[in-house]
């Protein structure tokens, strides 16, 4: 059947308009050209029409090696654990010790069977890091659960954890406005000081328990703001976290237990205890994944 091109003129007081039939193929060559008012197709892509922007470096990527004695922080950037006190988002292979034999320092009536002194006071933690926060998570092994201290410097006599940051590592002997002596009572009361004088808990930082009674998980997350700086891969804080037992009831603690390589009683008075004193922590290193 042969297509024919049929065309209409309509006259309309010196207006002309002209419809044309579509020719065989379906659309006439001039049925979409482009008129000067159209910027013409860019067939063959400019070398830099779609040139890749620059690499993103993994903040977690490449860490430096771990300085001697230090902790290892693992980087947990876009997975960070929930503070929910539940740790089992926690690899539980990755928990570090904390026992009377692992302890740099101790004070308190211990038994001469270690296994006995584990399951009276002992911890497992460990430290995670990413862009927002600091993370810290212990479990700890207790028989009994005592709270008789409700406020201020009276946490510390009950059931316990103490965590202690330089956040300059610095390792000055008085705290400056980065350092803190945080502490987390086993009913979930909280204190915070610098050179033993009370201070607000810094605000941002999140924490809460959990655990099957008498032992207690503590999950805490520290915003960088407490602590001045960022999260930065290989960056070092000084750090150290002090497990407080109470088996008495009594408003003074029966033992305590003080983690890893600090040296209280370092360094010369008026205090040389290592809630007065930053020189006396231990470290953290912000590492890979």
């Amino acid at each position: 059947m042969r297509c024919l091109t049929v065309a209409m003129m309509l006259v309309c007081g010196g207006c002309q308009f002209s419809v044309n039939a579509l020719a065989p193929n379906g659309l006439g060559q001039s049925d979409l050209g482009v008129g000067g008012d159209l910027a013409t197709v860019d067939t063959d892509l400019a070398a830099n029409d779609l040139a890749p922007g620059p690499d993103i470096a993994d903040p977690c990527g490449t860490p430096p090696a771990l300085g001697a004695g230090n902790i290892a922080a693992q980087c947990v950037i876009g997975s960070p654990p929930t503070i929910d006190g539940d740790l089992s988002d926690w690899t539980a292979a990755s928990l570090a010790g904390f026992t009377h034999v692992s302890a740099a320092q101790s004070t308190g009536a211990w038994d001469p069977v270690e296994a006995t002194n584990d399951g009276d006071s002992s911890a497992r933690f460990f430290v995670k890091w990413d862009l927002n926060y600091l993370y810290i998570a212990a479990a700890i092994s207790d028989d009994i659960r005592e709270t008789p201290n409700n406020t201020g410097p009276g946490l510390t006599d009950n059931d316990a954890l103490e965590i202690f940051l330089d956040g300059a590592h610095n390792r000055t002997q008085a705290y400056d406005s980065t350092d803190w002596q945080l502490i987390i009572s086993a009913d979930n009361k909280k204190a915070a000081f610098q050179n033993a004088v009370a201070k607000t808990f810094p605000s941002g930082i999140m924490f809460a328990l959990g655990g099957a009674s008498p032992s207690w998980n503590v999950e805490v997350a520290i915003p960088w703001a407490s602590v001045g700086g960022s999260g930065t891969i290989g960056r070092v804080l000084g750090f150290d976290i002090k497990l407080d037992d109470n088996d008495s009831g009594n408003t003074t603690r029966d033992r305590g237990l003080v983690m890893y390589y600090t040296a209280v009683g370092a360094g010369s008075p008026p205090c040389s205890a290592l809630y007065c004193r930053t020189d006396s922590f231990g470290a953290v290193q912000l590492q890979g994944r």
